[in-house]
C-alpha cells in the first residue's frame, strides 16, 4: 500500500509544483517552449512514481477464519446466557469457560461449561434449570 500512497503524493505534489510554474510562466516568446517543457516534466514525474506503483505487491491474502469467528460468537453466546441465568437468580460467579469441540461435519459443539463461584453447587445447577441438562456444567467453589 506503500506504493500507492507515494504514487498518490507525488502525483499531488507535481501537480501542485508543475501547475504553480505554469502559471507563472511569462508571456511571450518562451511562454509555448516552456510550457511544453514544463508538461514533459509533469509526465516524467507521473510515469517515474508509476514506476513505483508497479513494483507495489497487490495481493490480498487476508483471509477470515470463518469457523473461529462462529466459534467466539457461539462461546460468547453461551457465556451471555449462563450469566444471565446465574445473575436473574441471584449467583455470585467470577468467570464462566464454555470448552467447545469439532465434529466431523465442521459444526462447533459445546462440550462442557465451567462456572467458577462461592456459592452452592445445587443452588447454581437449580438456577440454570434446563441448561444444565443440556450441557455437561462442572462449578468450581473458590
Amino acid at each position: 500500500m506503500s506504493g500507492i500512497t507515494s504514487f498518490i503524493s507525488a502525483f499531488c505534489v507535481s501537480c501542485i509544483v508543475i501547475g504553480s510554474l505554469h502559471i507563472i510562466v511569462p508571456e511571450g516568446s518562451l511562454n509555448k517552449p516552456l510550457k511544453y517543457v514544463l508538461s514533459l516534466v509533469f509526465f516524467v514525474c507521473i510515469i517515474s512514481s508509476a514506476v513505483t506503483l508497479k513494483e507495489t505487491d497487490f495481493s490480498f491474502d487476508t483471509q477470515i477464519d470463518v469457523s473461529s469467528a462462529q466459534e467466539d460468537m457461539l462461546i460468547s453466546a453461551a457465556r451471555l446466557s449462563f450469566s444471565q441465568a446465574l445473575t436473574s437468580q441471584g449467583i455470585n460467579f467470577s468467570e464462566i469457560t464454555v470448552c467447545t469441540d469439532k465434529s466431523e461435519s465442521d459444526s462447533i459443539i459445546i462440550t462442557k461449561v465451567i462456572i467458577y463461584s462461592d456459592e452452592n453447587t445445587q443452588d447454581i445447577l437449580n438456577a440454570l434449570g434446563d441448561i444444565q441438562k443440556s450441557y455437561e456444567v462442572e462449578v468450581i467453589n473458590e
